[in-house]
């Protein structure tokens, strides 16, 4: 244990150090502002960036550059090296086409000779929907005929769902050329450093390092920030220095079970918040993003009837989970499993969504088993699990919490019959 305490306590020392190396760093280059702290997170602001980027017509003033630079990457691919057109790309983003559907990314050679739709999926829990690469490709097949390509852009390689597309159709395509399974930790990172590389513009080379820094926090991929690898190095040369190497795996080893304890704590923290309630893990669903650390957290109104009939919010329930390192909380639905003695299923009212967002103010926001849902706390878990550590997440997410009893009070009461059920 002494040796734990020394390695802890020579750590500790090297870091307050740094820290104050770097806040008078930051007092006369402000290294450590950066405008993403206003912007939200996720795929559809990251979507837009990267059109932004690659609209020659932006007022990024670049013109083709970040275009060549991207279908230059693209040739790196070799299967599809020989099928790229010498060309210049109209940019759509977000854009709903007809029975197709809503493309994040269709770039279309302005000759109308190949088209390139990108679908973002960088959060590895988010679900594709039903046939939805398939109506995508039916949509470049319709325009280009067999000259498209069809790019699933994920944080790691990992295919899409079969459900979206058939893993028949996603190796026969691979073979032609005509899908790729592109990585933001590989492809986008790599492609933002070309482009960091290529522009003079000081306004723009800062912006991009900004957007790779706030890809890496978001994604939880290892951080380029000039704080963070200098905090890194002096951390490892002290650890070294102090003969600490041994113990610092020690410490390392017992991260998981660090994490595991302060999930516990969070549980435990929020039934203290409301003592009248129901609170404690799911008794059978990792979540609907299959969360590694931990079961949803359930709050329900306490009764001694299983039946979902008779319980005061019925089948719905309010719940917290973790997905990659980031919270969030909603109002669920389950429509199975609700307790060991159900063995029914049945999905939420139609109107569920619109009448909950209604009574919270908010946008609608369901999601499979959540009907509304939204993130709270930091956007890695290097930064909320101390905040769990220091009560300052339980006292953020007590309110929120606070506001769903209400409206599930309201909605089960008032709503309609079907509300209960």
């Amino acid at each position: 244990m002494s040796e734990i305490i020394a390695c802890l306590q020579a750590v500790e020392k090297t870091i307050v150090r740094i820290e104050h190396e770097n806040r008078l760093v930051n007092r006369y280059t402000a290294r450590d502002f950066t405008p993403f702290r206003f912007m939200p997170q996720g795929e559809v602001p990251t979507t837009h960036l990267l059109a932004f980027f690659l609209n020659a017509h932006e007022d990024h003033g670049q013109e083709h550059l970040f275009q060549e630079l991207f279908i230059k990457r693209l040739r790196q691919e070799h299967l599809v090296s020989n099928r790229l057109p010498v060309a210049t790309w109209t940019v759509k983003a977000e854009r709903r086409h007809g029975e197709y559907g809503q493309l994040d990314l269709l770039l279309t050679a302005t000759d109308g000779s190949f088209g390139i739709c990108i679908e973002n999926k960088p959060r590895d829990g988010t679900k594709d929907q039903p046939g939805q690469l398939t109506r995508y490709r039916q949509l470049l097949m319709q325009r280009h005929g067999e000259n498209y390509l069809l790019i699933y852009l994920s944080r790691d390689a990992r295919p899409p769902d079969p459900i979206s597309l058939t893993a028949e159709d996603r190796e026969a395509l691979t073979g032609k050329g005509q899908y790729l399974n592109l990585t933001f930790r590989e492809f986008l990172l790599g492609l933002l450093d070309d482009w960091y590389q290529a522009v003079h513009p000081e306004s723009l080379r800062t912006f991009i390092r900004q957007f790779r820094h706030h890809v890496e926090s978001w994604l939880q991929f290892e951080s380029t920030k000039p704080a963070q690898l200098m905090q890194a190095k002096e951390v490892a040369s002290t650890i070294i220095s102090a003969s600490q190497v041994q113990t610092a795996f020690d410490i390392i080893d017992s991260l998981a079970e660090l994490k595991t304890q302060l999930l516990t704590t969070l549980a435990k923290k929020l039934a203290e918040c409301f003592p009248e309630f129901a609170v404690g893990e799911h008794w059978k669903d990792t979540g609907f993003l299959q969360a590694i650390n931990r079961k949803p957290i359930i709050i329900r109104r306490p009764t001694t009837s299983e039946v979902p009939d008779k319980l005061p919010w019925g089948r719905y329930s309010i719940g917290v989970e973790f997905d990659n390192g980031r919270l969030f909380y909603g109002i669920r639905f389950d429509r199975a499993n609700l307790s060991p003695t159900d063995t029914t299923e049945q999905d939420w009212p139609e109107e569920t969504p619109n009448a909950i967002a209604q009574l919270l103010s908010k946008e609608a926001r369901p999601w499979s088993w959540w009907p509304w849902w939204d993130w709270v706390g930091p956007e890695n878990d290097h930064s909320l699990y101390p905040l769990i550590a220091n009560g300052k997440l339980v006292s953020e997410l007590a309110p929120r919490v606070e506001e769903l009893i209400k409206a599930l009070d309201r909605h089960c009461q008032v709503g309609s019959a079907d509300a209960s059920q």
